[in-house]
């Protein structure tokens, strides 16, 4: 109830204008000052929210946590995975894996990895993902000018049952994470 009344505030905020954008809007058309725009090769994807990105030339490769969204958690340490994580992982490898791609990167970093949004012919894949039903928005990391978008998408995939949305009521990664913190008190 509280991601749908979250939702609502976004629309109402003003931010919709993101979301007339459709699938194909670009995320770097949207201005934002301390972005910068980055070009590489998809070299590897880790699950659903993490890939590897080789920039063109010989610069070092790096891992680019995808803004905005989250995916459900893979297996760790003897830990399970959540239900979807291997079609999450395997729907954004379908999308990216050994393509040329931008990354909008935010300037920010998540765990020593860049964190960007993935775009692909000007599509923002991050929102894809979201709209596929492959991942959550985000809420807690959202900002302007993507929050309505994304969380707009996330709507989207709810109501048509797609990917993990098909499940009645799919925990957060960020619930599981906190639950397995509770758990290992």
């Amino acid at each position: 109830m509280k991601r749908i009344g979250l939702i609502v505030a976004a629309l109402l905020a003003g931010m919709s204008g993101v979301l007339a954008g459709g699938v194909g809007a670009s995320a770097a058309g949207r201005d934002r000052a301390d972005a910068v725009v980055a070009g590489g090769r998809v070299t590897r994807v880790w699950d659903g929210d993490t890939v590897v990105i080789a920039p063109p030339g010989r610069g070092k490769s790096y891992t680019c946590r995808l803004y905005g969204i989250d995916a459900p958690e893979t297996p760790k340490k003897g830990v399970p995975g959540q239900p979807y994580c291997v079609a999450s992982a395997a729907e954004l490898r379908k999308l990216v894996l050994s393509r040329d791609v931008a990354v909008e990167l935010t300037g920010e970093q998540s765990h020593g990895r860049q964190v960007g949004i993935i775009l692909l012919n000007g599509v923002d894949l991050n929102r894809e993902m979201v709209r596929r039903g492959y991942a959550w928005a985000y809420v807690r990391h959202l900002r302007r000018p993507h929050a309505s978008a994304y969380l707009g998408a996330e709507q989207e995939a709810r109501q048509a049952r797609r990917g993990l949305w098909l499940d009645r009521n799919p925990m957060p990664p960020w619930e599981y994470r906190r639950k397995l913190r509770v758990g290992s008190r």
